[in-house]
């Protein structure tokens, strides 16, 4: 029997579904439910066996309408909201399942791995940010110490950069790489401070508040540099530099920048066509 397909899952969902089903099969496997509510669950783990998604949700929608309030019901709820987001890309059904069964059952252990898919739903597939942000604040209040905080913090800044609150987004980076300075997500977060400032810079109206933030960009950059030397994001750094030395119109210290980056920086074809660029605004500037 197949049970998982892992090119198709992201990280939660392939552990949190692999729990689930070992979990539910058990359960259907001890006969504690011997009315309609099991035989449709039985069809439904046949369905979902013969790779019949969708026909399987159906089947699971008929327990969890037969036996609203039973574990039965519970875990087959479980299972259509696992199947919808990992097979059928129905990803809003699946979020109003997953709060459904959080709602409703009592294993804490379950619910917070349901609670854990929530999230990457809305940020990784539904890019609802606006909900992410309150999703992931709420799983750290449930849980300040779980392991998984450093990761939701750095999800919640990347969801309010998304939502262009680049404030609220640098905010959150700095709580996170002061309250986990040896996490890697605190290496991530430093680096997306200097790419916040930078694009906030790019998107800034006054060419003196512009100013001002591609200097703290820059600062950024230099600070993630002296903390991560043997970060592979080196190169993506002096990149944030030499781009903050451009937008200040500090050309020969940006030209320099750039072509220190030759045969270092992933893309060759940015750095010449940076490096050609400032080329072309020395010659207009000459004449």
């Amino acid at each position: 029997m197949e049970l998982l397909r892992p090119t198709r899952f992201t990280k939660n969902s392939a552990f949190f579904l692999g729990v689930v089903y070992f979990a539910v099969t058990a359960f259907a496997v001890t006969g504690c439910t011997v009315d309609s509510a099991k035989r449709h669950y039985v069809l439904a783990e046949k369905l979902w066996t013969d790779g019949k998604y969708a026909a399987s949700v159906a089947e699971f929608e008929k327990v969890v309408a037969k036996d609203p309030h039973g574990k039965l019901g519970a875990q087959a709820l479980l299972r259509g909201a696992t199947t919808q987001a990992l097979f059928l890309s129905q990803y809003s059904e699946a979020v109003r399942k997953l709060r459904q069964y959080v709602e409703a059952s009592p294993d804490p252990s379950t619910t917070w791995e349901a609670q854990k898919e929530i999230g990457d739903l809305l940020y990784s597939k539904l890019e609802q940010y606006d909900q992410a942000v309150r999703h992931y604040q709420t799983l750290v209040q449930l849980r300040p110490d779980a392991p998984e905080v450093p990761e939701f913090m750095y999800r919640e800044g990347r969801s309010y950069f998304f939502l262009n609150q680049f404030d609220d987004a640098r905010k959150t980076y700095e709580q996170l790489t002061r309250q986990y300075p040896a996490s890697t997500w605190s290496e991530k977060g430093q680096m997306e401070i200097g790419q916040t400032l930078l694009t906030q810079g790019e998107q800034s109206g006054g060419r003196a508040i512009a100013a001002e933030t591609y200097r703290s960009a820059m600062a950024a950059f230099q600070s993630f540099i002296q903390k991560y030397p043997a970060s592979t994001q080196i190169p993506e750094a002096q990149f944030g530099v030499a781009s903050c030395l451009e937008e200040l119109d500090q050309l020969d210290a940006a030209y320099q920048a750039y072509e220190a980056l030759r045969g270092k920086y992933p893309s060759k074809n940015v750095i010449e066509i940076k490096l050609a660029r400032i080329r072309e605004r020395k010659a207009q500037r000459s004449h």
